[in-house]
């Protein structure tokens, strides 16, 4: 029987420098294509349980900015303010004769703009 110390297998090893050469650089090409193909999936994995968790994020934090709108308005109502200044501060309403109105120029203007469009 006769073998060629060439042959091993599936590779065909040549006896010349050159090939394993360029054997070597193919194998290395790959390998890095491979590592770059990976690595890109494993950064868009990472991108994607991050976009997931400040999504997550956003969520709570609308609702809550939501809760703290209706806190601050209810907070802020008038009648709420007006019953702790006269239950809690001992204020008491002023009698009409005390009460003076002013007006702005700009109100005056605009009413009397929109007068004008009304007649046209």
């Amino acid at each position: 029987m006769s073998t060629r110390a060439t042959n091993i297998g599936f590779f065909a090893f040549e006896r010349g420098r050159r090939g394993s050469l360029r054997r070597a650089l193919i194998i290395l090409l790959v390998i890095t294509g491979l590592m770059l193909y990976v690595g890109g999936k494993v950064k868009i994995i990472r991108l994607g349980y991050q976009i997931e968790t400040l999504e997550r994020e956003k969520k709570d934090l609308e609702r809550a900015n939501g809760s703290l709108r209706i806190e601050a308005s209810s907070l802020s109502s008038p009648a709420r303010i007006e019953e702790i200044a006269v239950k809690k501060l001992g204020m008491v309403s002023p009698s009409k004769e005390n009460v003076v109105v002013v007006k702005r120029k700009g109100t005056e203007k605009s009413k009397v703009q929109s007068s004008n469009e009304k007649k046209l």
